[in-house]
Order: structure tokens, then C-alpha cells, then sequence
């Protein structure tokens, strides 16, 4: 290695170091002064803990205050590296406004989440699912991938980024989705294991791909890459139909068949189905495909 590259290597390990750091700090500091307003301001999450919410109101707390504390701490090595820091903190805007967007959503969707005694509540699982859905735009901001250098930050890149972010949130809503559907399944109600795992999180997830993938396709410049896109949008949409059909009919045998004969059913249900259906490639076999989601190459480093 000529010292010329080895000089180059040590300063792309400095720069990686200094965002890796930037990005903890910014957790840490964010989660510091989401503490802070909790003692300053306890009402309003004694009223969200009175609702068995207080955690998912946090979360969200937390992320609105991490986004813009990430971007501080990001933008002097991003003007140091001559990143374009008008677009990074236009993406940071954007995802500020989404994190905000779900937690009203989050809000208005109280009704439809379990009681406080219901499966996955007592465990954290719909606060672990929040971080799941405000995950990716963390990451991108937190990281500091927002911020491209001029060489990388063409239209065509910051469209592969915007584009993966858009597929993942999707997603993982989508699971979210198909997860609290699972979970509140009342007819009949022993019918819900058959709804909830893998069933729920399966299709959901395949929707949401499906709903990101359409989206990802309307905004690319690729004619291929488009054509792409859309065939894998169809192909999800058709294998998350099939599968909620599935779990649907299976779960009908909850009118005669306790819980415990539904978790026996319900859970290898979904996977008996890719097993027919990929012996039947015929009729079955269009309906029910194993695809693989894609993202953009390199759109989230």
C-alpha cells in the first residue's frame, strides 16, 4: 500500500470514528434532555402513563429531539468533508416531520391497540415496534448518511436514498400493521394466533414492501430500475394477499378448535403455504413468490 493510500485509509477510519461518535453523543444527549423535559413537564406523560402509553410517548420524544441534535453534531464534519448541508438538513426536516406525523397517528390509533392485559402489551412490543418504524430515518440521520459529499450527492443518489428510506418505513410499518390487526382478531377470538405470528407479520410486511416499492418506482429515473420495482411491488401485493387469505380461513377453526390447537396450526400455516406453492408453479406459484427486498446500492452509507 503506497503512503499515499494508507494516509487516505487513516482519514476515512478518522472520519468514520467521528460520526460514529456523533451519532452516540447525539442518542445520549438526546435521551439526557428528553429526561430533563419528563421532570420539567410530568403531566403530559402522567397522562399517557394513565393510558399504559407512557413508553411509546417517550420514544417519540426522544426521536423528535435526537433528529435535530444528530444534525447539529453532523454538520460541522459535514461542512469539514464539503457535504451539502442545505439538502442533508432539508432530508432531516423532512424526517422530523414524519417521526411527528406517526406519533399523532400513534395517538389517534389508541382504540385499536390491545388492552393492557392483552398479548404483547405487558412485553413492550408495540414500543418496540414504534422504534422499528421511526428506526430507519434515525439511522439515517444519526449516522450521517443525510449529509452527501458533492461527488455523491446527485440527484439520482439523493433519489436512491429517499427511495430506501421510503421502502423500509413501509415496511416495518406494514409489519406493525399486520402485527396490532393480529393481536385485536375477535372472530372468533381463538382464531387470533393464526392472525398474529407469523401470519400478521408476514403479510403486513409484505405490504408495506409492496406500498414502499410502488412509491420507490414513481420516483426513480431508471426506466429499468422502474419496471423493476413495480414487478416486485406486484409480487408482494399478490404473496401478501394469498397469505391473509391464509390466515384468514385458518383462522376460522377458532369457532371449534381452542388456542392452543390454533398456535399448532396457525404458526406453520404460512410456510406450508410457500411449500404448495412452490411445487404448484402454475396457479399457486404466481400468487405466492419468495422475493427478496431490495434496496438502492450503497443508498444508506
Amino acid at each position: 500500500m503506497t503512503p499515499t493510500a494508507r494516509a487516505d485509509e487513516q482519514l476515512t477510519r478518522r472520519a468514520t470514528a467521528a460520526r460514529i461518535v456523533a451519532g452516540v453523543a447525539a442518542a445520549g444527549g438526546s435521551l439526557v434532555l428528553a429526561l430533563l423535559l419528563r421532570s420539567s413537564f410530568p403531566e403530559a406523560l402522567d397522562r399517557a402513563g394513565a393510558e399504559g402509553r407512557a413508553s411509546e410517548a417517550f420514544i417519540f420524544i426522544w426521536a423528535l429531539i435526537a433528529l435535530p441534535t444528530a444534525g447539529l453534531l453532523h454538520t460541522p464534519q459535514a461542512l469539514v468533508r464539503r457535504a451539502r448541508v442545505s439538502v442533508g438538513w432539508a432530508l432531516i426536516a423532512g424526517y422530523w416531520l414524519y417521526v411527528a406525523l406517526m406519533a399523532v397517528l400513534a395517538r389517534q390509533a389508541q382504540g385499536f391497540f390491545p388492552a393492557h392485559d392483552a398479548p404483547g402489551k405487558d412485553g413492550g412490543l408495540f414500543g418496540a415496534a414504534i422504534l422499528l418504524v421511526i428506526g430507519t430515518p434515525l439511522y439515517a440521520v444519526g449516522s450521517g448518511v443525510v449529509f452527501r459529499v458533492e461527488r455523491d450527492a446527485t440527484t439520482t443518489r439523493l433519489r436512491e436514498h429517499i427511495t430506501a428510506v421510503i421502502i423500509l418505513c413501509c415496511t416495518l410499518t406494514g409489519l406493525v400493521t399486520g402485527l396490532t390487526f393480529g393481536y385485536n382478531f375477535t372472530l372468533p377470538r381463538n382464531g387470533f394466533p393464526a392472525m398474529s405470528l407469523p401470519g400478521g407479520a408476514l403479510w403486513g410486511l409484505l405490504a408495506g414492501a409492496a406500498l414502499g416499492m410502488r412509491a420507490g418506482a414513481l420516483l426513480t429515473t431508471s426506466a429499468d430500475y422502474r419496471r423493476k420495482m413495480t414487478d416486485d411491488a406486484k409480487s408482494f401485493a399478490r404473496t401478501s394477499t394469498a397469505i391473509l387469505g391464509c390466515c384468514l380461513c385458518i383462522s376460522q377453526l377458532g369457532w371449534l378448535l381452542p388456542t392452543w390447537a390454533m398456535v399448532a396450526i396457525g404458526v406453520p400455516a404460512p410456510f406450508v403455504l410457500f411449500l404448495v406453492a412452490a411445487r404448484d408453479e402454475g396457479r399457486l406459484g404466481r400468487w405466492v413468490q419468495l422475493r427478496q427486498i431490495e434496496l438502492p446500492p450503497e443508498a444508506l452509507h
